[in-house]
Parts: structure tokens; C-alpha cells; sequence
């Protein structure tokens, strides 16, 4: 019978629209993160494909533009993980909120 207890709950609080702006605004986060992330990992193998001669301009002494755009591949890989865990909090904060709101009792179909 405790499963079914669970289930009432999960299927309250998968009907409460708070739950799904939280699950929107999540997926929002994680999709535009993770097309900033690969549009920037995959442009490098595209300049070089396309325009290699600007990965070949010197920056100063033997450091070119393409050594420092490979590099930056780290600061931006680390900013994409602070958004996400920035985010990730709020959205955090907002679900334990939602959780200590008591929950609407399902309603009782009748038969």
C-alpha cells in the first residue's frame, strides 16, 4: 500500500504546474548550455576546415590565434559548469520550496 501512497504523490505533483515550470526552465538551461558548449568545441575542427589561415595568425612570439582558442576550450568549459551549477541551485532552492508547500490531495474519481 505504500506504493500507492507514492504514486498519489508523484502523479499530485507531476499535475502541479509549478513542477512543470521547473522542469521547463531546466531543460531550457541544460539545452542552451549544451549548445553553447558544442558549438564552441566543434568550431575549431570548422575554422580549420574552412578558414585555416586565420588559426595561423601569430598572436605574439610562437603563440598563434589557434594554440589560444585551444586553450580557452578550459575557462569556458569551467563557465559552462558555473552556470550550470548556479542555475542548478535556484532551480534547487525552487523544488525544496515546492516540496515543503503541502501537496493537494488527488481527487477521487468516482466510478
Amino acid at each position: 500500500m505504500q506504493n500507492d501512497n507514492l504514486s498519489d504523490t508523484w502523479s499530485t505533483m507531476y499535475r502541479n504546474p509549478q513542477f512543470h515550470a521547473v522542469s521547463r526552465q531546466r531543460r531550457r538551461v541544460v539545452l542552451t548550455l549544451f549548445i553553447v558548449g558544442t558549438l564552441f568545441y566543434f568550431s575549431i575542427p570548422a575554422i580549420t576546415t574552412f578558414y585555416p589561415s586565420i588559426f595561423h595568425a601569430r598572436l605574439f612570439g610562437v603563440v598563434n590565434i589557434g594554440l589560444a582558442y585551444g586553450l580557452l576550450q578550459y575557462p569556458i568549459g569551467g563557465l559552462i559548469a558555473y552556470v550550470y551549477a548556479v542555475n542548478m541551485r535556484k532551480l534547487d532552492l525552487e523544488v525544496a520550496r515546492m516540496a515543503a508547500l503541502p501537496l493537494p490531495q488527488p481527487r477521487k474519481e468516482s466510478a
